[in-house]
């Protein structure tokens, strides 16, 4: 008994801790998943500010060029001054490249003015995939964040059903443990029983008609037939108490019977035929002459059995 409890409860110790670990791997994956897109987040902010750095030092640059400027251009240089001072100054390549659609958009030339619009439409696509980008972002990290509160929730509902389980296997002073895992038991083998009934009703009457079905119920036979060897190897004489007789028994006492009846009718035909009168001994005669060794034996023992000799 005790052996039993141990091994109730290591069983069941190693299915929590497999469903613990289970879980926990799932949240774990998605609490990364999550820090995976924070990380994607972030930089994407840091690239709409380098964007927003680079266009800011375009504009300086720009309205640096103007001789003379009026006080409301003064304003507009201050206000991108502080712009820069929060989202910093750009790399130097970005801000070479800004230097030139900027020649570009304000030289005199048209050609120079066109070749600067395509250059600027060129940043403005960039610009317009990172606000798309930080659309996809944030929708997918909101999707991470519902899923993680499903997880959450599911985590919490097993944790409550297990605890119910864990409870049920400490009562009573731990023999709840041997009560659970037989109940546990029985119910698996009860069930297991029931669909074993089932596949084997609905396959002994396909057997009858399609041929797939029979050779499939054969391998029922088959395990029927080493049950009841089983059982017969046992408990030998449990089949003389279930009034079942074996298959050899059977066949032994068939063949004799069948060599007897036949003969008596081989001679009642002759006798027939030719009006010959055949004595018990012509008979007696005549069963020695088909009668095996066997088959004597056995006619022998019901003899000896009934007390005729």
């Amino acid at each position: 008994m005790i052996y039993m409890r141990i091994f109730l409860f290591l069983f069941i110790l190693v299915f929590l801790t497999s469903c613990k670990t289970n879980n926990l791997e799932k949240v774990q994956k998605t609490r990364d998943n999550i820090a995976a897109t924070r990380t994607e987040f972030a930089q994407n902010n840091q690239e709409k500010l380098e964007a927003i750095s680079t266009l800011a030092a375009g504009t300086d640059y720009s309205l640096s060029q103007i001789t003379n400027p009026p006080v409301q251009v003064k304003t507009a240089m201050d206000f991108n001054t502080r712009i820069l001072t929060i989202t910093g100054n750009p790399n130097l390549d970005d801000l070479q490249k800004i230097k030139e659609i900027t020649d570009l958009l304000n030289s005199e030339i048209e050609k120079e003015r066109e070749k600067g619009k395509k250059t600027l439409k060129l940043k403005d696509e960039e610009i317009t995939d990172l606000r798309v980008r930080q659309k996809e972002i944030q929708d997918k990290y909101e999707q991470q964040i519902k899923g993680l509160e499903i997880q959450a929730t599911e985590v919490a509902k097993k944790a409550d059903r297990l605890q119910v389980t864990v409870d049920e296997v400490n009562s009573y002073l731990g023999l709840g443990g041997v009560f659970y895992g037989l109940k546990r038991f029985f119910t698996l083998g009860i069930t297991g029983i029931f669909i074993f009934l089932i596949l084997f009703l609905v396959l002994r009457f396909a057997a009858a008609t399609n041929p797939i079905a029979g050779a499939i119920f054969s391998i029922f036979e088959h395990i029927a037939a080493g049950a009841i060897s089983l059982i017969k190897g046992i408990a030998p004489k449990s089949v003389d108490f279930s009034n079942l007789t074996s298959s050899f028994e059977f066949t032994r006492y068939k063949n004799t019977l069948d060599c007897v009846v036949d003969t008596i009718e081989h001679l009642k035909n002759v006798e027939s035929k030719t009006g010959v009168s055949y004595s018990l001994k012509d008979l007696r005669v005549e069963l020695d002459k088909n009668l095996n060794d066997s088959d004597k034996k056995l006619i022998g023992e019901l003899k000896l059995v009934n007390q005729y000799d």
